[in-house]
């Protein structure tokens, strides 16, 4: 059982939170607060909480000051907020995920997901072999720092990650993005998808793969090696998320 509280001080938004953690079976909304300073000194005394569902707008403490003085980091953060220019400072942070008031139950349960892929509580699949992962989709995205700017990239444009020294490349369908974070940081802000790393210096978006053969997968005109320490977890993820035929 996973446990979360959430922290709005608006009782409705706090309302349609325990509505739908409600509908999912593995999620226990221990606590609900409208006062901040009161739910971060209940995090300080209950370091078992994993989920944190946060306001950012809210009268007595910002939510994103209130994330940045969490007592424990292993609490994964899914910001809840009516303002869509906070999604860069909350990707910043390293949050799960970003809802948009009003989001849906299904959208909602997307970030469940992710949430329950990174804490590691994904229940088993039928192969017994790991979890299963949301394929990406338009709602889905990071954000990258290159050069002097800060670039929107859709999880779904994504074909491959390229790293090469202190550098990193994303390769999307129309251009190339180059920044100085590292592989490590990639493969965790994608382990809820569909993306999986094959070499030491790639890590590759199943849904653009054309062909798989014994040592190397292939994208359009691009070929991609499989390193051998990590053939095993690739054929593990095709056996959990994928039916061959």
């Amino acid at each position: 059982m996973i446990k979360a509280i959430a922290i709005d001080d608006e009782k409705n938004a706090l309302g349609i939170i325990k509505e739908f953690c409600g509908c999912i079976t593995d999620i226990q909304l221990v606590e609900v607060f409208t006062d901040p300073l009161k739910a971060l000194q209940f995090i300080s005394k209950h370091p078992n909480i994993e989920i944190l569902f946060l306001d950012i707008q809210m009268k007595k403490l910002d939510g994103l000051v209130l994330a940045q003085n969490l007592p424990d980091s292993k609490t994964k953060i899914i910001l809840t907020t009516a303002y869509p220019d906070y999604a860069l400072h909350g990707y910043e942070m390293d949050v799960v995920d970003y809802l948009l008031k009003p989001f849906s139950f299904e959208r909602f349960e997307r970030a469940i997901k992710k949430a329950r892929s990174i804490l590691n509580k994904e229940p088993v699949s039928e192969t017994g072999k790991g979890k299963s992962r949301l394929s990406p989709n338009n709602e889905d995205f990071i954000f990258i720092r290159t050069d002097y700017k800060t670039i929107k990239v859709n999880l779904a444009d994504i074909r491959y990650i390229e790293g090469t020294g202190n550098y990193v490349t994303l390769h999307t369908f129309k251009s190339k993005i180059m920044t100085l974070q590292n592989m490590k940081t990639f493969e965790e802000q994608l382990l809820p998808y569909q993306f999986i790393r094959i070499h030491k210096s790639y890590i590759v978006s199943f849904s653009h793969i054309d062909t798989i053969e014994k040592n190397l997968i292939k994208m359009l005109d691009k070929e991609i090696p499989i390193g051998e320490s990590y053939k095993n977890a690739f054929e593990d993820f095709l056996n959990v998320n994928f039916k061959k035929f």
